[in-house]
């Protein structure tokens, strides 16, 4: 997606493609979210794993596939959209990461930018936005339903530690 795109769709924050030089910033964005790192790990967060963050893509997926766009409000990074073009399929958009920062959140300002996603994805020809949630986030679940997302299979994320995650795929069919 073009990142000029999205941002005709939300004029009111600044968006901009976030890179290797963000890992500061995008560090402080998810320590400000403890919660939901904890379901993936025991340890701190760090800047090699915001570089990770900021590169990793799924084997099969070319790196260009992949954006990493901040919103910013007053010049303050106030959310993170993790996504991937014409990921699983042509038509689709899967939705890595959204997160907020925590003084932003229950303010609409995750609400905002994924409706601002959708009307892009459709002037993008992308027709069906794909997440995978974890399972046992209640709040979340609640988040995307009220967006139109479905829940569909659940799977089973392996940890680092040998352990696993329980994650529910979401799907919202754009029209």
């Amino acid at each position: 997606m073009k990142l000029a795109t999205l941002q005709a769709q939300l004029p009111n924050f600044e968006i901009k493609l976030l890179t290797l030089a963000d890992q500061e910033a995008l560090l402080a964005l998810e320590q400000s979210n403890p919660r939901y790192h904890q379901y993936f790990s025991a340890n701190e967060l760090t800047l090699a794993e915001m570089a990770d963050d900021l590169t990793a893509h799924p084997t099969g997926v070319a790196a260009d596939q992949k954006q990493v766009f901040g919103f910013y409000l007053a010049h303050k990074l106030v959310a993170v959209l993790d996504v991937l073009n014409q990921y699983p399929e042509q038509d689709f958009m899967f939705v890595g990461l959204l997160m907020v920062n925590s003084a932003y959140q229950r303010k609409t300002v995750g609400s905002v930018i994924i409706t601002g996603l959708m009307q892009a994805a459709l002037h993008s020809d992308i027709h069906c936005l794909q997440l995978t949630r974890v399972t046992a986030d209640t709040g979340v679940k609640q988040f995307w339903e009220k967006l139109g997302f479905e829940d569909g299979d659940q799977l089973f994320l392996p940890l680092a530690d040998n352990g696993r995650l329980a994650v529910t795929t979401m799907t919202r069919v754009l029209v």
